[in-house]
């Protein structure tokens, strides 16, 4: 940076001296406002044409933070690769704006982790839960990919039937004098059949799997 003596120029000083310090004046405000940078870089000074009326136009510094200069300069910059808005403390950069604070971690539908995030690799083939109390906590057994079936299994039986048979009746008369003796046999009913037994059987129906759409965890760097 140009000489910035607020003793100079000295009331006893010549005239050649004195446009010296005006010239000396002009640089360091110029380096200054331009960050100490080159024309451009971080703010533009004087910043139009013509010269003799200056404008000055800060942009502030946007890139990676590969490309993110030196700390030293005490500027601004935006790191689009953590997306955090940082200043140069005259030594290193100081996060002073990020967005979403450190171990934050949210869903997305993408294939990847935005940059400035880390997938969350232990939770997997969940579904989600709304709780009314604390949040973070996980249960259940069942992959949500599993597919939905139950079983129906019939236990095995037997079934008796036949047929019955009844034997005719007889009747005997029989001449006895003046009267006559009647006298009926017995008769019976004979049941006669089989049985058969059901063989067991399994009734299996598949319900089919729910429809999903993969989503990814990512924690904030």
């Amino acid at each position: 940076m140009g000489v910035f003596d607020t003793t100079s120029p000295a009331g006893t000083d010549s005239m050649s001296t004195v446009d010296d310090r005006i010239r000396e004046l002009k640089i360091a405000m110029q380096e200054s406002l331009r960050g100490g940078t080159t024309e451009g870089d971080e703010a533009v000074f004087p910043g139009s044409a013509p010269s003799t009326a200056p404008v000055f136009h800060h942009r502030g510094l946007k890139g990676t933070t590969g490309a993110r200069p030196a700390s030293g300069q005490y500027g601004q910059y935006f790191d689009t690769t953590r997306q955090v808005l940082q200043r140069d403390n005259g030594a290193t950069w100081d996060d002073i704006g990020t967005v979403i604070p450190a171990g934050t971690v949210m869903c997305f539908f993408q294939a990847a982790v935005p940059t400035g995030w880390t997938q969350v690799v232990t939770q997997n083939d969940k579904v989600l839960r709304v709780v009314s109390t604390a949040g973070g906590g996980a249960g259940g057994t069942i992959a949500t990919s599993t597919t939905l079936a139950h079983t129906h299994t019939v236990a095995s039986h037997t079934h008796s039937f036949g047929d019955t048979t009844d034997a005719p009746s007889t009747t005997v008369v029989v001449n006895a004098g003046a009267g006559s003796l009647v006298a009926t046999s017995d008769h019976t009913h004979v049941a006669t059949g089989t049985s058969g037994a059901e063989t067991p059987a399994t009734d299996s129906q598949l319900a089919g799997a729910l429809a999903y759409i993969d989503m990814i965890l990512g924690s904030k760097d």
